[in-house]
């Protein structure tokens, strides 16, 4: 199965820790996913406002349709933590279902997903109210 992989990330983790260029974690986080990505055109990178997950900040949410869906947290907002995410993307987009085997896991990323979400689906639910 292939499909394309969306990676969002929360924007206003660590708010109030800003960085030199003023940017929270978040945004620091959704930058170097956008650089780890690359060309990749099976990769989307996208912020949300928030993922409420503030006591597990930097959060990133992993769907596809079809698979399984994860969030990640308490994550670093560093090239190597960002390169790990991407890398688990591709393998998550490489799956039939969404789940990747632990040992494909990148280290990084190893002890920081918080949940897992049921598969989504491309078809559009009934309408109840047609009769």
């Amino acid at each position: 199965m292939s499909g394309t992989v969306e990676v969002i990330a929360c924007a206003t983790c660590g708010s109030s820790e800003r960085d030199t260029e003023g940017r929270t974690q978040g945004e620091r986080l959704v930058s170097l996913l956008s650089l780890a990505r690359g060309d990749d055109r099976r990769i989307t990178v996208e912020s949300v406002r928030c993922l409420w997950a503030c006591a597990n900040r930097c959060a990133v949410h992993l769907r596809s349709s079809g698979r399984v869906g994860y969030v990640l947290g308490r994550l670093e907002p560093t090239a190597e933590v960002a390169q790990a995410v991407i890398d688990y993307a591709r393998r998550y987009g490489e799956s039939d279902d969404g789940a990747v085997p632990f040992k494909q896991w990148p280290l990084p990323i190893k002890g920081h997903f918080l949940c897992r979400l049921p598969k989504t689906s491309d078809s559009t639910p009934p309408n109840d109210d047609a009769a």
